[in-house]
């Protein structure tokens, strides 16, 4: 009796673990600490919208903005995890995008338009802790930046990055807090990039969802100033949103997210808009 109640205890562990394992996944887009049983995983699709009419002071790092000329992008994004077996996943995050920029000056309207917003990403996640309260995991991702570019206006592509990351996460019966932080390096320039990730979940019902997010990013090193193809590789942001989602079957979760550019530094200040689904497998 004593063997079968242990054996039960650690079914339900494992169960719980996959469970949490799960909601990371489906919760948080980048900071997902908990890794997936070989064969298990999640992915998700999403289509954002992202428009903008502001841009933030070009020489101090702060909420201060000014009129600019109008950027806007859609994008189809596809992101996710793979459990390879002994605490390893692999995860990607692939876009494919249109950007657009419009300026006005003396009457005269200036359009220009490039896939600059495409950075591709695919890496591994090692798991270190793995429990059902408390995860942590060390991942190396490889980015490879694809898309065209263009020079008046600036719509850059940037270049190859590596980008290794730290992630850990709590969680309790209806909630779960994941972060995420590192550096994307790139090849070629000098230029680094420390970023840092911040997701937290409340189960606000059985099927309902509550996810608010804050992302940040800070250039440090490289070439001053940066020709303008290369502007997509000096990035200075603060960006928190809120998200709602819906659990329509045990693998199927629905979700909506708004997040707003609140500070920055020479860049465009906008809004955007994401509609996305969540597949666990």
């Amino acid at each position: 009796m004593r063997g079968s109640s242990l054996g039960s205890r650690r079914r339900r562990g494992r169960l719980g673990l996959l469970g949490l394992s799960c909601a990371s996944l489906t919760l948080g887009a980048h900071a997902a600490p908990w890794v997936p049983d070989a064969g298990s995983g999640s992915t998700r699709l999403m289509l954002r919208h992202y428009d903008a009419t502001r841009a933030f002071l070009p020489g101090q790092y702060g909420t201060s903005s000014q009129p600019g000329s109008e950027q806007r992008y859609s994008q189809l994004r596809v992101t996710g995890r793979h459990g390879l077996g002994h605490g390893l996943a692999l995860e990607y995050d692939l876009r494919g995008a249109r950007a657009e920029k419009i300026r006005t000056r003396h009457a005269k309207i200036t359009r220009s338009s490039a896939t600059g917003v495409e950075d591709q990403e695919v890496g591994l996640n090692l798991a270190l802790t793995q429990r059902p309260e408390f995860a942590d995991s060390v991942s190396l991702n490889l980015v490879v930046a694809t898309g065209s570019a263009t020079t008046v206006p600036a719509l850059g592509v940037g270049h190859n990055a590596l980008e290794p990351d730290f992630q850990a996460g709590w969680a309790g019966a209806r909630w779960r807090v994941s972060a995420q932080a590192g550096a994307r390096v790139f090849f070629d320039s000098g230029v680094t990039q420390m970023r840092a990730d911040l997701d937290l979940g409340l189960r606000l019902a059985p099927r309902w969802q509550l996810g608010a997010s804050l992302f940040y990013v800070r250039t440090v090193g490289g070439r001053s100033p940066l020709p303008p193809t290369d502007s997509g590789e000096r990035y200075d942001l603060l960006r928190p949103g809120i998200r709602l989602e819906y659990r329509a079957t045990p693998q199927l979760r629905p979700y909506v997210e708004y997040e707003q550019d609140l500070a920055g530094q020479g860049q465009h200040a906008g809004r955007r808009f994401t509609l996305g689904l969540s597949h666990a497998y």
